[in-house]
């Protein structure tokens, strides 16, 4: 199967779940989630009114904002893939064998698109919750350095690195799961996951 046809079923996996925050429903495609998880369940910054106030297009409608989200849910999915593998093809059982081996890859790039769409938006400074301080906590949470996990007695390791560290991490953790598929491991760094989103029509 080629990385094209992994990614048509790889953006079925996680959706958007409907969290009161915005005024209108969302459609099928965006809250389908064959994993049962949803994007909000990875940072509290990432919820649909962000979204919908941060992203590029001033005035949006709901038919186009289904769409934006949509988009950069697709865009997720094949940063992920990208950051993975450096062949056009994959076995054609690896969803069958690892049905939620791009899960979590997949839920922190989201977190990480999100958190620069809210951190580089021109109309953040009209919106009075997203202060100065929220907007810091963010870019630390996301960009935070690892500390010294030697260090650090009765916690959860992993949850006190930051965002992209968790997700240079999980992109590891999928080239090694997938044996003889991966190449040459990839060195994940601030400016590979600050790419910039793009509406498309």
């Amino acid at each position: 199967m080629t990385l094209t046809e992994l990614s048509l079923e790889l953006v079925k996996r996680i959706g958007w779940r409907e969290d009161g925050t915005i005024d209108f429903s969302l459609s099928a495609e965006n809250v389908l989630s064959e994993s049962g998880s949803n994007f909000q369940d990875e940072h509290s910054a990432i919820t649909l009114e962000n979204v919908l106030e941060c992203q590029p297009i001033a005035g949006i409608s709901e038919a186009d904002f289904q769409t934006y989200l949509e988009v950069i849910k697709k865009q997720a999915v094949t940063q992920v893939l990208n950051d993975s593998f450096e062949r056009d093809t994959v076995d054609d059982n690896l969803l069958v064998l690892y049905p939620r081996g791009f899960d979590k890859a997949i839920s922190l790039r989201m977190v990480i698109v999100i958190s620069e769409l809210i951190s580089t938006s021109p109309r953040k400074n009209g919106i009075k919750r997203l202060t100065e301080e929220f907007l810091g906590r963010l870019n630390y949470d996301v960009f935070r350095s690892a500390p010294n996990k030697f260090a650090i007695r009765g916690a959860n390791y992993n949850y006190t690195l930051g965002v992209a560290t968790r997700y240079g991490y999980e992109i590891e953790s999928v080239q090694r799961r997938f044996g003889t598929q991966r190449n040459l491991l990839k060195t994940i760094t601030k400016g590979q996951v600050s790419g910039t989103i793009t509406h498309e029509q």
